[in-house]
């Protein structure tokens, strides 16, 4: 059943006759009727639209209303525009497998996917390390990735210290790829185990975060987010 609110102006107790003065006119009773959800509209005796006060309960809840459509279907576009990028790039940078399970072949790729060049010295990574919950639990890859971010002018802005240092040429494999509203995130491996500070070798791991302008995302402008991850790896092998 409808529900009819009404608004009275301040200091009155009653709607005044539609057929006076246009100033008390103007101060009519104003009502809405709310049905289902939905505001329709209440005439006066003359047949105008009484509209909610500026400023009232009405009023608001419509500007609010307005304000939550908008956003949802800004954030929906946004997450469909992100899809597209992702898809993209995982088409693009193919991520590969690695073998975690045997303690004395860990980080060997088992599944191969595309191979990246790094494009840069003196580029941090972690010593790939894996853990079990207990003796009998299988092992499984601890993550310890070190974080290097490169900024929207294509420099790095902030590098994490790590124990190892990759080279310019070093071969790597992406394990995952993910994308959030202003960054491309790319989990690296290199594909060979490189040499440790005690001499002995390891496979590193490196998690390069790119930042973009938001509007490049929201915009799927695949192009762009790729030249700019090639400025740093560029692909040897699509996989």
């Amino acid at each position: 059943m409808p529900i009819v609110m009404r608004t009275y102006l301040q200091g009155s107790s009653s709607p005044r006759d539609p057929r006076s003065s246009p100033r008390s006119r103007s101060k009519l009773l104003q009502e809405l009727i709310v049905y289902r959800g939905s505001y329709l509209p209440v005439k006066d005796r003359s047949g105008s639209v009484l509209l909610p006060r500026r400023g009232g309960s009405m009023y608001r809840l419509k500007l609010l209303l307005v304000g939550v459509s908008a956003a949802l279907a800004a954030s929906v576009g946004t997450a469909y525009a992100s899809s597209i990028v992702r898809d993209a790039l995982t088409e693009r940078y193919k991520a590969s497998r690695i073998e975690v399970p045997n303690q004395f072949d860990e980080g060997h790729v088992i599944k191969m996917g595309a191979v990246l060049l790094l494009q840069a010295d003196g580029v941090p990574a972690g010593v790939l390390r894996t853990t079990q919950i207990n003796t009998k639990s299988p092992r499984f890859h601890a993550h310890d990735y070190a974080r290097v971010t490169v900024g929207e002018a294509g420099h790095i802005i902030l590098a994490e210290p790590a124990s190892l240092t990759l080279g310019k040429g070093t071969r790597l494999v992406v394990l995952n790829l993910k994308v959030d509203r202003d960054r491309v995130r790319m989990f690296t491996h290199t594909l060979d185990p490189v040499r440790v500070p005690d001499g002995k070798t390891a496979h590193g791991c490196t998690e390069f975060i790119f930042v973009f302008d938001p509007a490049t995302l929201a915009g799927a402008d695949v192009a762009t987010v790729s030249a700019r991850i090639d400025q740093w790896l560029s692909v040897a092998s699509a996989g």
